[in-house]
């Protein structure tokens, strides 16, 4: 079996595999952020110092009710102790409001090859979306859009 050498991870080698699995994606020309929207999450891929590669993810949900933020607490605690990523909190966000996060990360000092940055993206995107879509099952009313993403309509489910 023939060993690949790890590379510099940039932030053109992950839209590279982004857009080769058809993701969307937009990068912040400031900071080199790149920004990934699903419908209920916004997923954020970032280089921080010290060679750690981020996958952040913010679900779309508000959680300003404390009775809905503290099944969330709640949820994000047994989520957590069930499962290795991503890791789920809640915080508060700028809106003086509270959102379920998610985040995965690894060390990449070395570098990653590219089978080792694929599989952390998908793997980061997939297990976030997952956390989120079993949040909404626990919290049905706080799913205030539609499939693609529109708001639904004042009453409807």
């Amino acid at each position: 079996m023939k060993m690949v050498s790890p590379v510099e991870v940039t932030p053109e080698r992950i839209t590279k595999i982004l857009d080769a699995q058809e993701v969307i994606w937009q990068q912040d020309p400031e900071d080199n952020t790149i920004l990934v929207p699903f419908v209920n999450m916004m997923l954020i891929c970032q280089l921080n110092g010290g060679g750690i590669l981020s996958a952040h993810g913010m679900w779309r949900g508000d959680l300003r009710d404390p009775q809905d933020k503290e099944k969330a607490e709640a949820f994000a605690q047994d989520f957590n102790s069930r499962s290795l990523v991503p890791k789920v909190y809640v915080s508060p966000d700028s809106e003086g409001s509270f959102k379920l996060h998610t985040e995965s990360n690894t060390v990449i000092p070395a570098g990653l090859n590219d089978i080792q940055l694929e599989s952390f993206l998908m793997v980061s995107f997939q297990s976030s979306l997952f956390a989120a879509s079993k949040l909404e099952e626990a919290l049905p009313h706080l799913v205030t859009w539609n499939e693609d993403g529109t708001p639904k309509e004042e009453g409807a489910n």
